[in-house]
């Protein structure tokens, strides 16, 4: 029987994903099984030719590309095991970083039986737009006013949570193809969940070029029909509302900062700060800065 289930959605990251793959496989865990689900990719993700006859690793393909939150809940609900583990196609385990969260885990978890909790853990983010490395450890929480304000987490690669969870919370919303996390873990904060987090490096995730305007206004849109709109059942409080207003536009910013249009970089700017006031980019220091390690 499997104690974890490694989740790896792929689309169009051949040499990349079989990295992430490998680096998964690096963790040598007892009872870990991987799955990988090739999210529509053209030309198909092929798994490497010396993997391909194990039986703890199952490729799942989609004929179209459905979105990230898909390729995740088919995952989520194929896995075998009452762990889950996420892991991004662009980015790397470090060698033996899953066994000691995943024992941090479960104490926490038969200590407490508190199923509604999500682990996370400490990161390096690597910049490919400016080459600069920044190594995280995420601040716990429980508090909806946070969850509206991003993932400051990085649950895509760090993300280890009950399956279980899935059915309290429910899937990953199908309809947002960007920001699908923030909607998630929104939606567990609501029902009383919180974040814990063990506070070692475990992966270097990769940042590449900021995504276009027009996909983060859908997912924006989608977003503030769900949370803000008048007669929403799901709407927000006032001030988790406005906090994720000022998230939004701090996004918005910083995708025309990246373009160098100046002129509506410091429109939604000045708007995210007059949403929450601040004296600095970040809505909140989420995060402290450790050290990278020797090895990076």
């Amino acid at each position: 029987m499997y104690r974890v289930s490694v989740v790896i959605p792929v689309y169009n990251r051949q040499a990349s994903a079989e990295r992430a793959l490998r680096s998964a496989l690096a963790q040598q865990v007892p009872g870990m099984e991987i799955v990988v689900v090739d999210d529509g990719s053209q030309p198909a993700y092929e798994l490497p030719r010396d993997l391909r006859s194990r039986g703890d690793i199952r490729l799942i393909r989609h004929d179209d590309n459905r979105g990230q939150s898909a390729a995740r809940n088919i995952g989520v609900s194929t896995a075998a095991a009452e762990w889950i583990a996420f892991l991004d196609s662009d980015d790397y385990w470090l060698p033996g970083s899953l066994q000691p969260r995943l024992d941090f885990a479960l104490r926490e978890f038969n200590e407490s039986r508190d199923l509604l909790v999500a682990y996370a853990a400490g990161f390096i983010i690597d910049n490919k737009r400016t080459g600069k490395r920044d190594a995280r450890i995420p601040q716990e929480s429980a508090d909806p006013v946070d969850f509206a304000s991003g993932c400051w987490f990085s649950p895509g690669s760090t993300g280890l949570l009950r399956k279980e969870l899935f059915t309290l919370v429910g899937p990953l919303d199908t309809g947002l193809w960007r920001l699908e996390d923030l909607d998630w873990f929104l939606r567990l904060a609501r029902i009383g969940g919180r974040l814990r987090v063990w506070n070692e490096i475990v992966v270097i995730v990769e940042t590449g070029p900021k995504p276009n305007i027009a996909m983060l206004e859908r997912a924006a849109n989608r977003l503030l029909e769900k949370y803000v709109a008048q007669g929403s059942p799901q709407r927000l409080p006032i001030r988790v509302a406005r906090r994720l207003q000022a998230f939004l536009n701090l996004e918005r910013a910083s995708i025309f900062a990246a373009q160098r249009q100046w002129t509506r970089c410091a429109f939604y700017l000045a708007l995210s700060v007059c949403q929450q006031p601040r004296t600095s980019l970040h809505l909140e220091r989420f995060w402290r800065h450790v050290p990278l390690p020797a090895f990076t």
